[in-house]
C-alpha cells in the first residue's frame, strides 16, 4: 500500500529524529521546504524522486493547495512519499491541512513529529521556556499576522509567550503587549536562525524588541517573560550558540562523513550534496573479466556501483579469485575490505598520478588493468589501464543553488572533487571573506584557474579535509 508520511525536519541543523531518518532513507520521493537543514537530504537513494516546494530568494513558495495535490499525485506514483517540512509539521506548518487532504483522497498516511522551534530556539540560546519559580506554562503564536489583526492575550506574570516568524511584526507583537498592560522593562530574547548558519541570540527588554529585530535577519523568534533575564540560571549560558559555518559539497556520502568530522572539531558544517551518483551501464566488463588481472578502483563509490551490479547480476564472486586490487586511498581500501578484498596496491599519496607509478611498480600491463571508475576519470590513469566507466556524477540544479545562496553565510567552503569545485565556482563567486579548501591538488587546479589560493588537505580524507579547516582557523586566530 502506497504511503505518504509527514516528517518534520527539526530546528536546524541535527534536529532530525531518527525515525525521520530512517524513512528518509527509504523513501522513493521526497517533498520538502526551505529552512530545513539541507544535510537531511544526504539519508535520501540517489534515486529518490526529489521535489521542492519552499521558498528561495524572495520567489513565492508552491500555493498550499498545489503541494496538497502534489503529495496525493506522489501517493499514486511512489510507495513511500515523505512530506519534510522544518521544524514540527503541525506547529504553524500547515501539516494539518495536508494530513485532512490525503485522508479525504483515501491516501494511507502518517506523521513524524518534529522538534519545533517554538521551545528549540530558546533551548539552544540557553533560555528555558519554563522553569520553576519563572515560567510554569508557555503560550506559542505567530507574529505572522496583518498588523492590526494581532490579538494576543493578556499574559500571566508566570508566563513564557513565543512568537514565531516575528521579523515583519515584532513591533506590531510588542505594541499589542504594551497595550495588555505588559511593562516595556519584561525580559525578552530575540533569536535569529536558530539552528542555522549566522544564528544570533539578542537578549532585551520589551521596550527594545522593535529596534533590535531590525538588525536581525529570519527567521526571527521573539521570546517575552521572565525565563529571558539573563540572571535567571545564575549566571550568563556559555555556548557557542553560532560556531563557525562550512560549507560541505560533493556526494551524499562525502558529505556525511566530511560533516562529522568537522563536527567533533566544532565546526557548524552546512552539508549540501549536490554531486549525485549515477551509475552507467557496464554489463559488459563482467565478460571481459578473465582478461583483466588488475581491478583498479579510484573511490569508494566506484566499488560501491561495482558490487552491487555484480551482486544484482548474479556473479559469482569466486571469479575474482585470482585478481589483484588498487585503490587511491585509505577511505576506498576500507570500502573494497567490505566487500571481502583487500587492496595490493594502495599509493601513500592519494593522488592518479601515484597510483600510476605505484602500479608500473607492480609490472602491470594496460590491456590487463581495468580503470573502474567515473566516466569523468582524470586522464592521468589512461596509460595505465583500460576505462571501464561505472557512473557519472550528475548535478543536482536545486542543491547547487542553494549552495550558491549559502556561500555568503560561512566561513568556509570544502570541495570533494574537481567537477563539484567547477559546478560550484560556475554558479557564484567566492567572497574574499570565503576560505576554499581542497581534498588534493587535482581538485584545487579548478580553483588555481579562477585565481583563487585554496588551502590543500594533506590527504584525500574526510579528517585530513577537517584538519585543514581546522589549522587555518587556528591561524586565523593567531
Amino acid at each position: 500500500m502506497n504511503r505518504v508520511v509527514l516528517v518534520g525536519a527539526g530546528c536546524g541543523r541535527g534536529l532530525l529524529t531518527v525515525r525521520g531518518a530512517e524513512l528518509l532513507g527509504r523513501c522513493d520521493c521526497v517533498v520538502y521546504d526551505s529552512l530545513i537543514d539541507e544535510s537531511a537530504l544526504g539519508y535520501l537513494k540517489e534515486d529518490c524522486k526529489r521535489i521542492f516546494v519552499g521558498k528561495r530568494a524572495g520567489a513565492h513558495s508552491v500555493p498550499q493547495s498545489e503541494i496538497n495535490a502534489i503529495l496525493i499525485d506522489c501517493a499514486k506514483k511512489y510507495p513511500l512519499t515523505v512530506r519534510l517540512k522544518g521544524g514540527d509539521p503541525f506547529v504553524f506548518g500547515r501539516g494539518g491541512e495536508e494530513l485532512a487532504a490525503l485522508t479525504a483522497a483515501g491516501v494511507f498516511c502518517a506523521v513524524v513529529p518534529g522538534v519545533t522551534s517554538a521551545v528549540a530556539a530558546a533551548e539552544l540560546a540557553g533560555i528555558p521556556v519554563t522553569h520553576r519559580g519563572a515560567a510554569r506554562g508557555v503560550r506559542v503564536y505567530t507574529a505572522h499576522a496583518a498588523v492590526g489583526e494581532l490579538s494576543v492575550p493578556a499574559p500571566a506574570e508566570d508566563e513564557t509567550l513565543v512568537f514565531l516568524m516575528a521579523k515583519a511584526n515584532a513591533e506590531a507583537v510588542a505594541k499589542t503587549l504594551f497595550e495588555g498592560g505588559m511593562s516595556e522593562d519584561t525580559p525578552a530574547a530575540l533569536l535569529s536562525k536558530a539552528g542555522m548558519v549566522g544564528a544570533r541570540a539578542v537578549r532585551c527588554t520589551l521596550g527594545e524588541v522593535a529596534a533590535r529585530a531590525a538588525e536581525l535577519d529570519a527567521p526571527l523568534t521573539l521570546v517575552v517573560g521572565r525565563v529571558c533575564a539573563e540572571d535567571l540560571l545564575g549566571a550568563s549560558f556559555a555556548r557557542h550558540f553560532s560556531a563557525p559555518a562550512v560549507l560541505v559539497t560533493g556526494t551524499a556520502d562525502h558529505v556525511r562523513r566530511v560533516s562529522a568530522a568537522l563536527e567533533a572539531r566544532g565546526f557548524a558544517p552546512v552539508g549540501c550534496p549536490y554531486a549525485a551518483i549515477e551509475p552507467l551501464p557496464f554489463d559488459a566488463f563482467f565478460s571481459e573479466l578473465p582478461r583483466r588481472r588488475w581491478l583498479v578502483f579510484t573511490s569508494a563509490n566506484g566499488a560501491d556501483v561495482f558490487f552491487r551490479r555484480a551482486k544484482a547480476r548474479g556473479v559469482d564472486f569466486r571469479a575474482f579469485g585470482d585478481k589483484k586490487f588498487a585503490a587511491i586511498g585509505a577511505h576506498t581500501a576500507a570500502r573494497l575490505k567490505e566487500y571481502g578484498f583487500r587492496a595490493d596496491c594502495v599509493p601513500e599519496s592519494f593522488t592518479a598520478a601515484a597510483l600510476k607509478e605505484s602500479l608500473a611498480a607492480q609490472g602491470t600491463k594496460r590491456e590487463e588493468t581495468a580503470l573502474l571508475r567515473a566516466e569523468e576519470g582524470s586522464a592521468v590513469l589512461l596509460d595505465a589501464g583500460v576505462q571501464v566507466s561505472l557512473y557519472r556524477i550528475r548535478t543536482d540544479e536545486a542543491a547547487l543553488r542553494r549552495a550558491a545562496e549559502a556561500v555568503p553565510s560561512v566561513k568556509y567552503v570544502t570541495f570533494g572533487s574537481a567537477g563539484g569545485a567547477r559546478a560550484l565556482l560556475g554558479k557564484t563567486t567566492l567572497p574574499e571573506s570565503v576560505i576554499p579548501v581542497c581534498i588534493g591538488e587535482e581538485t584545487a587546479k579548478e580553483l588555481y584557474a579562477k585565481g583563487l589560493r585554496p588551502v590543500v588537505a594533506k590527504a584525500c580524507t574526510a579528517e585530513a579535509i577537517a584538519d585543514a579547516v581546522a589549522e587555518t582557523e587556528e591561524i586565523c586566530r593567531d
